[in-house]
């Protein structure tokens, strides 16, 4: 490798504000792709952003409509309407930005614009008030506006191809493909057809050759379309990013993690939440064969871009997980993530934490706005819309 540069930031100490502070990131080339790799992350003395909350919605007891199920998917429409997928209650429903319930769309079915619910793989944005929503036992791919009206219903062989799907600021949907050999990442129209490809990797098989146990966690990357034509990847175990732009990997940001293998103690905590999700008590012997028990907890949990700014979050502490610890077909690691996001800036510098103060998935983030779920102290899911700190947009 060619060293270009030894440090990402070369500022005198005179004029450095709080958060130059600490080690700087170092720099390198690599066949014409820019590695930015910092130490361990806590060393470097940044500070913590809380999120600032605009709206949540969802209760323990209430009227139905402020009751979830199994939040999959948030967004927001025109006008500031935010539309939030219950997959458990097979439908839409619609809130405006004070909280008032609107309306439902969609309803549990087969027909025109109708959704199965359980295989209801997200809600997903498309610009223009217009949001998607992909159905794998269906096959469809249904679109509305944004008052709820169905456009299209196009039909897509979505349990051959095992899509994942991100929201775009147009037409376009941003799709993960994952085939036996590759994962590629495009953007396709909603009728399924190809636009544009956005990254292609080598798919990593989820077994062991010499075992061929199935893990509790398979590798799996994560993912994050960025306007225009770009994406943000990343393998689940290890802690580093990659920035693709038309196709080609530009930019890797990496960090130093101090693992720790996990124990006896934690390994039967993960079967006791397998166990559970299988309604029983412990797993039987033979079920404890079939599955591979990590050596350690996986480095990214998710990624997501805000213009100039990439946010990686964190993995939740193992006494932390709970029936969701597994992989989602649709949003990668649902209930994965812990409420804490480590900064970077897209050139690679390392601007401290982001914290939603409680276990959070986030679906998107458009400009300044975040759109995901949450858990209270009860466990009860809420739909939210949250802004960045200001420290965090006066940055970008």
């Amino acid at each position: 490798m060619r060293l270009i540069a030894l440090f990402l930031l070369g500022w005198l100490a005179s004029g450095c504000s709080p958060r130059d502070a600490g080690p700087s990131a170092i720099v390198e080339d690599s066949a014409g792709v820019e590695m930015v790799r910092h130490g361990p992350l806590a060393d470097y003395g940044r500070p913590t952003y809380p999120v600032e909350y605009i709206l949540t919605i969802g209760a323990l007891e209430g009227p139905p409509e402020m009751l979830f199920g199994e939040v999959v998917g948030v967004e927001l429409l025109e006008g500031g309407t935010v539309a939030v997928l219950d997959r458990q209650a097979s439908e839409v429903r619609t809130y405006s930005m004070d909280g008032s319930f609107i309306r439902r769309i969609s309803r549990r079915g087969s027909g025109p614009g109708e959704i199965s619910g359980d295989a209801t793989l997200g809600l997903v944005g498309m610009g223009a008030g217009h949001f998607a929503l992909p159905d794998a036992i269906n096959q469809t791919v249904s679109v509305f506006d944004a008052g709820g009206d169905l456009i299209a219903s196009h039909r897509w062989d979505i349990v051959a191809v095992i899509p994942e799907w991100k929201s775009t600021a147009d037409s376009r949907l941003a799709v993960r493909i994952w085939s036996e050999d590759r994962e590629v990442l495009a953007f396709r129209s909603a009728d399924g057809a190809v636009l544009d490809t956005l990254a292609a990797l080598a798919a990593r098989s989820p077994f062991e050759p010499p075992d061929m146990r199935f893990p509790i966690w398979p590798e799996r990357i994560v993912w994050t379309a960025r306007e225009p034509g770009e994406v943000v990847v990343g393998w689940m175990s290890e802690p580093r990013v990659t920035l693709y732009q038309l196709g080609e990997p530009a930019r890797t940001i990496s960090w130093v993690t101090e693992d720790r293998p996990l124990g006896e103690g934690e390994h039967e905590m993960l079967l006791g939440i397998i166990a559970r999700n299988r309604g029983q008590t412990e797993l039987p012997p033979d079920v404890r064969a079939q599955l591979r028990l990590p050596e350690e907890l996986p480095a990214i949990a998710d990624v997501e871009t805000s213009d100039a700014l990439i946010l990686v979050q964190r993995v939740r502490a193992m006494e932390a997980m709970d029936r969701r610890v597994t992989y989602t077909l649709n949003q990668g690691a649902s209930g994965f993530g812990g409420p804490l996001w480590d900064v970077f800036t897209v050139e690679g510098e390392y601007l401290g934490i982001l914290d939603l103060g409680a276990p959070a998935d986030v679906f998107s983030i458009r400009g300044d706005t975040i759109l995901g779920v949450r858990e209270d102290s009860l466990g009860v899911q809420q739909a939210f819309v949250a802004r960045l700190p200001a420290e965090l947009r006066e940055t970008r």
